[in-house]
């Protein structure tokens, strides 16, 4: 079934949303100041080399330095062992895992401190965390990703047959420069030799001036900057001649059909521009999607639903039963649950672009053959996934844990932002505790002080309703035994877990 493409542009923001078969698969979001990094080419300049963990950071004018591993530095020869050659790259992902170093030569003698290089964006800086860097430049295209450091051929995983997939990398074969190697996307597959020749000779060209750009700048300094989020979606997005794009922007919309004019020209026709009053988001439902895309709690259908908690580490994900009793017995019930929780887990992940480590908490189920068909529906479903997953099987004590390839920060953390009276932390102290850390600090400010003293503690209304209404007794404890008089005063803008006391 065709998919659809809106593009939806705000004074200061573009979004996009992916429709497939009537649901809003992906979404993405640009901040027009504050445009995504991925994929950017950069003159840097290694500041520093941690032989220790075969990596380096390299100052790229970014706030951070970026994290260089071993197993993202190209090596002479042109040979690679952290490229898949039969990986396309989601958005911009390239190089290996970071993981054990020893399988890669040692990095001092790749790199130096104060040697520049060319690096390009490989993930976006997360947190606390620098860039992820790579020297493996992916240039990518329409149909192809050029890859002018390593020496490979590769037609996408997506696409499946055998016999297609042997005839387009006869066609790559024919096709492959004098430097680096190629990589077949998904948009690709049932084209003819003479559909790549325009990719190969402008990617060539643009990695030519690349180079040229990069030999001289002095770094750090950005080289080349890819498109942004809405050409970028076009580009990427577009599977076949029967999917749609519908924009709602005059400005975006030339933009789009300039685009394509260049690189698709026969798709110029599914173009379209959103005319009606109402707002497109809205009409596709997409709006809808976004803000169940921000709760931590997500129904399913039958009244069951699943909990999703970011940590720094990990996402966990828990799956209960909720409101859902079942029809037949107990093991049956929990299994529905499950297989019925798998299809919103999977796409939550892909909505959401949930990366990194991700662990499920099934409701337990006794037999092995049901747990198999739980983990067997997942994989099918993360099977639609653009991102790479990998999946364990699940343990004794229920928990799958499974990974999903993260290039840039989830769409939450777009959509959301930390608690500002928790700090982001999820919760509060409890007033008792709060109340006893007061009379503990009355203990010590009135002890050695001369008697008569009068001892000011300003809380917040919660906690002096509780000081006057509970802890009356103890108060007067503490007035008698230091000779001294306790005043508490009620101050409502003052955070909760916030107090002064002041002895005069």
């Amino acid at each position: 079934m065709a998919r659809l493409l809106l593009v939806n542009r705000r004074p200061d923001q573009r979004r996009v949303a992916l429709i497939d078969n009537g649901v809003t698969t992906e979404l993405f979001f640009e901040r027009l100041r504050e445009r995504s990094i991925v994929g950017n080419i950069y003159a840097g300049r290694v500041v520093r080399v941690l032989s220790g963990m075969q990596a380096s950071f390299v100052e790229v004018g970014l706030q951070r330095t970026g994290f260089l591993f071993v197993g993202d530095v190209a090596l002479p020869d042109g040979h690679d062992l952290g490229v898949d050659a039969d990986a396309e790259p989601e958005g911009r992902e390239v190089g290996a895992e970071v993981g054990r170093g020893d399988r890669y030569p040692p990095i001092t003698e790749l790199l130096a401190q104060g040697q520049q290089v060319l690096v390009q964006i490989a993930k976006a800086p997360m947190g606390t965390k620098g860039a992820r860097l790579t020297t493996h430049i992916s240039l990518p295209g329409r149909h192809l990703v050029y890859m002018p450091t390593v020496d490979h051929l590769g037609v996408s995983r997506r696409i499946k047959d055998p016999a297609e997939r042997a005839r387009l990398k006869q066609i790559l074969e024919r096709l492959k420069p004098a430097v680096g190697g190629l990589i077949l996307r998904t948009a690709g597959e049932g084209l003819d030799e003479d559909d790549f020749r325009d990719d190969v000779a402008f990617l060539e060209q643009l990695w030519a001036d690349i180079q040229r750009r990069g030999q001289n700048v002095k770094p750090p300094e950005l080289v080349h900057e890819d498109v942004d989020l809405t050409l970028r979606s076009v580009r990427d997005l577009i599977q076949s001649e029967d999917d749609r794009v519908v924009v709602d922007d005059d400005a975006e919309l030339e933009r789009i059909v300039r685009f394509v004019r260049r690189f698709m020209p026969t798709f110029e026709s599914n173009i379209q521009r959103w005319d009606s009053a109402d707002p497109m988001f809205e009409r596709y439902g997409v709006e809808w999607e976004i803000t169940r895309a921000s709760r931590r709690k997500v129904w399913l259908k039958s009244g069951g639903y699943i909990l999703i908690d970011r940590t720094e580490a990990l996402t966990a994900v828990d799956v209960n039963t909720g409101r859902y009793v079942g029809k037949s017995n107990f093991e049956e019930t929990i299994v529905e649950i499950n297989l019925e929780a798998v299809k919103e887990i999977a796409y939550q992940l892909r909505l959401r672009d949930i990366g990194g480590i991700i662990v499920i908490d099934f409701i337990d189920m006794e037999s092995e053959s049901n747990q198999a068909r739980v983990t067997t529906a997942l994989l099918d479903e993360l099977a639609k996934d653009r991102a790479r997953t990998k999946v364990l099987p699940i343990s004794g004590f229920g928990l799958l844990e499974m990974t999903r390839k993260r290039v840039r920060n989830s769409i939450v953390q777009d959509l959301t932002e930390p608690c500002f009276y928790c700090e982001g932390k999820g919760y509060l102290q409890s007033l008792r505790v709060i109340a006893d850390s007061i009379v503990m600090n009355l203990h010590q400010s009135l002890r050695g002080a001369d008697a008569g003293k009068v001892a000011e503690v300003q809380a917040q209304s919660r906690i002096t309703e509780l000081l006057v209404e509970e802890y009356g007794e103890e108060l007067a404890k503490i007035e008698k035994a230091y000779g001294a008089r306790v005043d508490v005063v009620d101050k409502p803008a003052m955070h909760i877990e916030r107090f002064s006391v002041r002895v005069e």
